[in-house]
């Protein structure tokens, strides 16, 4: 079902609780100020009954320009604008205001009620029929049609009722339907009720609420629980977008709550403190945009302090637009698609508004090239190209989908098949579930690493790769193993790298030896061949050259090599002699059946512990196997016997 919610607007004293009475003898007007003033001061709320039975919820707003504040916490959730002139007096200034909000704000349509037509004749309505006709030209309510009513005497009440009848039918053709969108109700009014708890109410933006839904309070997210849903006056299972709504809410005092706060669905919402927008200098503001002007901003319920930051020039004239980000000193709770209005800061007066293209942007740089076609992606209708850019400009490395898909406006049921479009093409690489990179920020990252591998080879000519620890945690230092490994996989992948013996490197990488290197690789082998079965501990050998880092890199490069074998942390032999120990040791037990610890240090000349550490390295290559005391020959030995 799709909902429709009407609001009134015009200036003060023009009759729009009159005509809200008359329609639907029900008195907007609801605190004893208002009633002995005469004039609407806050939000007012009713229905009216449609011939099928459903109803259409009306806000009622004040037309004192005092109250315009009022005003914008009601207008923000209007689908149709009904809007008031007194036939007696025409347009004036407030009339003009609220135009220029409704505009702003987003709404397409509209019906125009000639108040107080009891006061005026004939002529004199034609003259004021001329005069809306005349300021509504190039807005939504240019073709709007025109009814002439007096709450006093009934006149033209019931062709209005009719007319608004047809003009919600034409809305309802042509809405689309919010329902299946996260739950939010920005809070207009709260109170407390003898035996119930805490009241509030609003109307409800987008999605579909149900008695006993957990949901939360923004800003805070503080959980809570409803109770009961009233929807005009009558207690309902369910509220659906576009329904004024009463929610009885357990566990939560009237002083935690207020106009300007938020209900929705847990981590639904997300707080930020720069917005950009499509911003829309109003017609006839007596105060020009500025670049870093300060304003108020006002955003459904909400409202807070701000400057505007206009992107691509040094000031917006009236009845232009322009892109903008607003920078706020509160942060504020917007989705893809909010319409806002700003005011001057003082004297206080609308001067302009817009439409939100992005709730939390990265802060912009005025004049960037990527600017325009930014905005001109954000602010257009193909929600793929939206995606796309909010992912490719992200600014981090990984892009949390669920934000992504909020600062894109993307509808639930579009996220899986837009993402797949954008995966399908290589643009973007899904990591899992929650989060993608861009195919440009991995080309980022992949140019990193052939800069941190450039400069490895600088300082260690002699390494074929770097360790992948040693690269992820230079490369990503922020990210945990599993997610730098998958970038370091599809860097792989695009042979932007290779991996070989456990190294990651540059693909076509060949180690050039200096001169310097082949001298010193000789004498390095030419020492552990000397060595023979008692060579230095391998530190303190290290320690004791002029270059131990130097060293190192080569007796490094040496172990890759082969011609140097590693048989314990702080034992090294020379491969020569390790074979040639190993061919004693199968010669012997070939010949006498087995191996002793005692027998092979004997044959080789060495101390127990360099025979101990030359056994475990056989054992270790299945070139013999423990059999109790002794050794005998292993798989490996047994396999190439055969």
């Amino acid at each position: 079902m799709c909902h429709v919610i009407i609001g009134t607007s015009g200036h003060i004293d023009h009759g729009k609780s009159a005509l809200v009475r008359a329609l639907t003898s029900h008195d907007p007007d609801r605190l004893k100020e208002e009633k002995k003033r005469g004039i609407t001061i806050d939000l007012g709320f009713s229905w009216l009954e449609l011939p099928d039975g459903t109803k259409s919820g009306i806000v009622d707003v004040p037309g004192h320009e005092r109250f315009i504040s009022n005003m914008l916490a009601g207008a923000g959730s209007v689908d149709l604008a009904l809007l008031a002139v007194a036939s007696d007096e025409g347009v004036m200034p407030q009339t003009i205001e609220h135009i220029g909000i409704l505009q702003l704000l987003g709404i397409r349509h509209g019906v125009i009620a000639l108040t107080r037509c009891d006061l005026a004749d004939d002529e004199l309505k034609i003259l004021v029929e001329e005069d809306v006709r005349a300021h509504t030209h190039g807005t939504f309510l240019e073709d709007a049609p025109i009814v002439q009513t007096s709450s006093v005497t009934g006149e033209g009440i019931e062709a209005l009722r009719e007319t608004l009848f047809e003009v919600i039918r034409r809305v309802r053709a042509s809405y689309i339907s919010r329902v299946h969108l996260p739950f939010r109700l920005p809070v207009d009014r709260v109170f407390t009720m003898e035996g119930f708890g805490t009241v509030v109410t609003g109307t409800v933006t987008e999605g579909t609420l149900h008695t006993g839904d957990k949901i939360a309070l923004y800003p805070g997210e503080k959980p809570l629980r409803v109770r009961t849903i009233e929807v005009h006056d009558q207690q309902v299972e369910k509220a659906e977008a576009g329904q004024r709504a009463a929610l009885n809410l357990p566990g939560i005092q009237k002083n935690e709550l207020s106009r300007g706060t938020l209900l929705a669905e847990p981590g639904s919402l997300f707080a930020s403190d720069k917005l950009d927008v499509t911003l829309h200098a109003m017609r006839g503001a007596h105060f020009l945009i500025k670049n870093n002007l300060r304003v108020h901003v006002f955003l459904h319920t909400e409202s807070a302090i701000g400057r505007i930051v206009l992107l691509d020039r040094d000031r917006l004239e009236a009845g232009e637009q322009a892109p903008a980000q607003i920078r706020l000193e509160t942060p504020l709770h917007a989705r893809y698609g909010d319409h806002f209005i700003v005011r001057f800061y003082s004297p206080v007066e609308t001067i302009g508004g817009g439409r939100v293209i992005d709730p939390i942007p990265p802060r912009r740089k005025r004049h960037h090239p990527d600017n325009e076609r930014t905005f001109a992606a954000m602010n257009g209708d193909d929600p793929n190209a939206r995606l796309f850019e909010v992912i490719v400009q992200h600014r981090d490395t990984f892009v949390d989908l669920k934000q992504a898909y909020y600062r894109a406006g993307i509808e639930p049921q579009e996220q899986t098949r837009l993402l797949e479009t954008l995966t399908d093409t290589g643009d973007i690489f899904k990591l899992d579930d929650e989060t993608v990179i861009s195919d440009r920020q991995l080309a980022v990252i992949g140019a990193e690493a052939q800069t941190l591998l450039e400069q490895f080879y600088e300082d260690q000519p002699l390494e074929q790769g770097m360790r992948r620890e040693e690269l992820r945690t230079r490369l990503l230092p922020k990210a945990n193993i599993r997610r730098s490994d998958q970038v370091i996989e599809l860097l792989i992948d695009r042979a932007t790298l290779v991996e070989q013996i456990g190294r990651i490197a540059l693909p076509g990488r060949r180690i050039k030896l200096s001169q310097d290197n082949v001298r010193a690789l000789k004498e390095i082998e030419a020492f552990f061949t000397k060595s023979a079965y008692n060579p230095p501990a391998t530190d303190a050998w290290l320690n004791e050259n002029s270059n131990p880092q130097e060293t190192r890199q080569r007796v490094t490069f040496l172990l890759r090599q082969g011609k140097l074998v590693l048989l314990t942390p702080q034992m090294i032999m020379h491969r020569d002699m390790v074979d040639r120990a190993l061919a004693l040791a199968l010669h012997t037990i070939e010949r006498e059946g087995s191996l002793t610890l005692a027998n092979f240090r004997t044959k080789l000349g060495t101390t127990r512990r360099y025979a101990v550490a030359l056994l475990e390295y056989f054992d270790k290559i299945k070139a013999t196997q423990m059999k109790g005391d002794v050794r005998v020959l292993g798989t490996a030995s047994l396999e190439k016997s055969l």
